[in-house]
């Protein structure tokens, strides 16, 4: 299962990269979403900050709850728009954030 840990990683490691680097349609979609410009480079910082936490295993629980926020977040900001097509890749990286969650520290 150490694949799933990798998997989240790269996501969030390659949405921070496109979040700091800001091309056009990333600053449109947060701008439709009300969020200030700013906002998307502090969403960037986590989401590598938290990518690289994932990668250590004294670490990985932190990182799991601060993307497990993060995505949270995007869902709630295509809930707000009614996007709801776009939500599948983001439900997708919650249950795996989630298998992450319960591998790092099992359930019972």
């Amino acid at each position: 299962m150490k694949y799933v840990n990798l998997i989240v990683v790269c996501a969030f490691f390659s949405a921070g990269i496109v979040n700091l680097v800001g091309p056009s349609i990333i600053r449109a979609e947060f701008g439709k979403w009300g969020y200030p410009n700013g906002f998307r480079v502090v969403v960037a910082i986590i989401e590598l900050i938290g990518s690289l936490l994932l990668l250590i295993a004294t670490t990985r629980f932190v990182g799991a709850s601060i993307l497990l926020v993060v995505i949270l977040g995007v869902l709630v900001s295509f809930s707000r728009s009614r996007e709801w097509m776009k939500m599948q890749y983001p439900l997708v990286l919650l249950l795996l954030l989630i298998v992450t969650l319960t591998q790092t520290y099992p359930l019972g």
